[in-house]
């Protein structure tokens, strides 16, 4: 079962530093240990602010020298890193587009400029949330700190797959196809995460009927093979190993407009991942079935007895799978979606994002029932 563990900032910054030296190269370089420390300190601290009325989310970047990039705005005469300071600075910032670059002198950390996207991608630590603080090195998310736990990604640190083990679920995604049309469902989840509310994918085989124990508010006519269409073009003539490098390719838009796409079949892909994405806002679920068809959204899991109430609940970042019941969830998402699995007479799929940022996988195969989660604010959904 999960465990509550708390860890201080200190302890932060002691496994960070081990954890990053399996990662670190030369030309991205590390704070030294004192800075690191400073550096969460701050980032913590700030987290706690709200400016505007608003709370904060901002990225702070240790960037000791000036990089060629998409945009610097230099600030005349750095400013102490301070939590009022980073405060005050990180409603300039374009989401994950923009941070705040800080580096050493004289001994004090100074915030000196914003340093603007591009494909350097330096040592960043992001705040979430309140008391929630993402380390991402080389543009990979590798620890996350969610007030008082910490999490790590990569190396010894094994995280288990929601992308494998939804293509494992379903007897059509088996080959190497199917990796990569389950990592567009995944792909979907963290779209709808990053839209900051909550909702739910349910996924079918391609070819059934209805599914059992749901009402689909809006059915979809044209339109519903945009997405299947988009990513058969991305996918022509794509040798199986460089499939899902030319899915992560396929970025949406910056802030500034820029496709960070190679071609116009990116892009397009890229556009249907969004517009799709955007129907989980409508309340209760999108219906999707392997073959990448949207099949409805605004569905509803009909309230009614379920068929069983234990399943198994599998902890992503530590081997702990437990049997567990629906009475161990608070809320009606992950119910729903639990219970929707259950209805099903062949395999099936729900991904469930909480409107507190976590993301959960739901599965019925042949083993039975399985939950994978949750994934704290998306962390090592991959």
């Amino acid at each position: 079962m999960n465990e509550e563990r708390t860890a201080s900032l200190t302890e932060l910054a002691t496994q960070l530093k081990a954890h990053l030296a399996a990662f670190a190269t030369p030309s991205v370089p590390l704070p030294g240990d004192g800075d690191l420390h400073a550096l969460l300190e701050a980032a913590f601290y700030a987290s706690l602010h709200e400016e505007e009325g608003r709370r904060l989310q901002f990225g702070i970047a240790w960037q000791p020298e000036p990089r060629e990039c998409a945009a610097v705005v230099a600030i005349g005469g750095a400013v102490r890193v301070t939590p009022g300071n980073l405060a005050k600075l990180a409603p300039a910032l374009a989401s994950e587009g923009t941070t705040i670059a800080v580096r050493p002198e004289r001994g004090e950390l100074m915030a000196w400029a914003l340093f603007g996207a591009g494909e350097y991608q330096p040592l960043t630590v992001r705040v979430l949330g309140p008391g929630l603080l993402r380390v991402d090195y080389a543009g990979v998310a590798r620890a996350l700190y969610a007030r008082g736990e910490i999490l790590m990604y990569g190396g010894e640190h094994r995280v288990a797959s929601p992308v494998q083990r939804l293509a494992k679920t379903f007897a059509a995604w088996s080959g190497d196809e199917g990796i990569t049309r389950a990592a567009v469902v995944g792909r979907l989840a963290t779209l709808a995460l990053a839209h900051g509310h909550g909702g739910m994918i349910l996924i079918v085989p391609a070819g059934t009927d209805t599914p059992a124990g749901v009402r689909v508010h809006y059915s979809v006519g044209d339109g519903a093979a945009m997405l299947a269409e988009r990513y058969a073009t991305v996918m022509r003539d794509v040798p199986p190993a460089d499939r899902l490098a030319r899915l992560v390719g396929s970025r949406p838009r910056t802030i500034d407009g820029r496709a960070l796409v190679r071609d116009q079949a990116q892009i397009a892909y890229a556009d249907a991942l969004e517009s799709v994405a955007r129907l989980t806002a409508i309340d209760n679920a999108l219906l999707l079935d392997t073959d990448l068809r949207v099949r409805g959204f605004g569905v509803q899991v009909i309230e009614g007895d379920a068929p069983h109430t234990e399943f198994r609940h599998s902890n992503p970042y530590r081997d702990d799978v437990h049997t567990d019941d629906l009475a161990t969830f608070k809320g009606t998402r992950h119910p729903a979606g639990v219970i929707f699995c259950m209805r099903q007479p062949h395999e099936a799929a729900a991904i469930i994002a909480s409107q507190d940022g976590n993301l959960s996988l739901a599965v019925k195969d042949a083993t039975g029932v399985e939950v994978l989660g949750s994934y704290v604010r998306g962390f090592g959904w991959k």
